[in-house]
């Protein structure tokens, strides 16, 4: 494939057709999308590329071409699934979110530049839909997480290491494991409090302005509303894609209302994104615990969720949560297909093993088994009061 120079597309884009979806104030929208400290680009119905922010320049490796079929869906080089399988670009997620009218966030993918170096990204395509149901196009932003995954590596790397002489070295796997999430935790803050203040004092101002050019070609040029709407459209897409993004790296909630809220509020929202109906059995309020061990039990009820999704394939999910005199007690409980015994204690279940690391710092214990009636998988954690409080 040709790589383009910057300078070459910029020419290039100048002398081709804009799409109506931001044709009118969109510098706007793309001033928006270009503070991201993430990669972010967009393509019209038809997967033609139409913006693309400096941020996906550099995680392609390569800059591609606006409204050209030799680019469509994505501007990388390559694509790859997390084992190693190719992936066409009209089968990536953002083919996937035109194709089917469909919110895809969190996606694993993997980028390859033309120099062949590679980056794990995790993509999030939502579709742009307007209120007659027509098909805009959609947004797509890429999150690298390739120095989590390296993380993530290198902490596999360590259970191996030390499963030899694992009670001489628990104290240094633990000091790790707790660093290792620590810099993974701060990385998602940091990136969320960047989302979360750049982008809502922009879409605040651009609110404002398209409100107000709104009012402006009602008297002037009012069969230019309804384009101006689809405007419109587009920036309140933009806010439910935001909000979501943010959500899924840094549960806000938790550190202004407690665990129960954080737990109840993220419990619905997967729900109403998954399509997979929950039993809540969650208690409206909790004594105040300690604000990692709160984390850690937020953690573990998202992964077991991803999990049921991804993996197990559920139709449904419980969620409980409740305190003896001793300790608290979490568990998840779904209907799917059921974990092997042997995926338990493999190096490869790095969810697992994270899940169980986590609940080590405090003296807890996890429990991966079948579900009640011998079907589905039911995830428990457990960790004493007095570790947390």
């Amino acid at each position: 494939m040709q790589t383009r120079t910057a300078t070459q597309t910029t020419d290039e884009s100048a002398r081709q057709p804009t799409p109506k979806a931001v044709s009118r104030d969109g510098s706007e929208l793309h001033r928006l999308l270009e503070v991201l400290p993430a990669g972010a680009y967009t393509c019209d119905a038809d997967g033609l590329i139409t913006y693309f922010n400096q941020h996906a320049v550099a995680l392609w490796g390569r800059t591609p071409a606006l409204n050209d079929s030799s680019d469509r869906f994505c501007g990388s080089f390559k694509l790859f699934a997390k084992d190693g399988t190719r992936i066409a670009h009209d089968q990536c997620w953002m083919a996937l979110a035109l194709r089917e009218r469909k919110e895809y966030n969190g996606q694993e993918i993997i980028v390859e530049r033309p120099d062949g170096v590679r980056a794990t990204t995790l993509a999030h395509a939502n579709p742009f839909i307007d209120d007659e149901g027509n098909l805009l196009g959609a947004v797509n932003v890429l999150v690298d997480i390739s120095a989590r995954k390296h993380a993530e590596e290198a902490l596999r790397e360590a259970h191996d290491q030390l499963a030899e002489n694992v009670i001489a070295r628990t104290v240094e796997l633990t000091e790790l494991s707790h660093h290792l999430f620590q810099v993974a935790e701060a990385e998602r803050t940091k990136l969320a409090g960047e989302l979360h203040d750049d982008m809502g004092s922009l879409l605040t101002v651009l609110a404002m302005r398209l409100g107000r050019l709104k009012e402006q070609l009602e008297v002037v040029a009012p069969e230019l509303v309804a384009e101006q709407q689809e405007v419109i459209d587009l920036l309140q897409a933009t806010v439910g894609a935001q909000r979501r993004i943010v959500a899924s790296l840094r549960p806000v909630l938790l550190d202004s209302f407690g665990l129960a809220v954080a737990l109840r509020n993220h419990v619905e929202d997967w729900s109403k994104n998954s399509n997979i109906p929950v039993e809540l059995d969650i208690p409206s309020a909790l004594p105040p615990l300690h604000a990692e061990a709160a984390l850690t039990l937020f953690r573990i009820t998202q992964e077991s969720l991803t999990n049921a999704a991804k993996h197990a394939h559920a139709s449904s999910v419980r969620v409980s949560l409740g305190m003896t005199a001793k300790e608290i007690v979490l568990h998840i409980e779904d209907d799917g297909t059921g974990v092997a015994p042997e995926r338990l204690q493999h190096p490869s279940s790095h969810g697992i093993l994270g899940m169980r690391e986590r609940l080590l710092q405090f003296g807890g214990q996890l429990s991966v088994a079948p579900g009640t009636h011998g079907r589905g998988t039911r995830v428990g954690a457990i960790m004493p009061l007095s570790a947390i409080s």
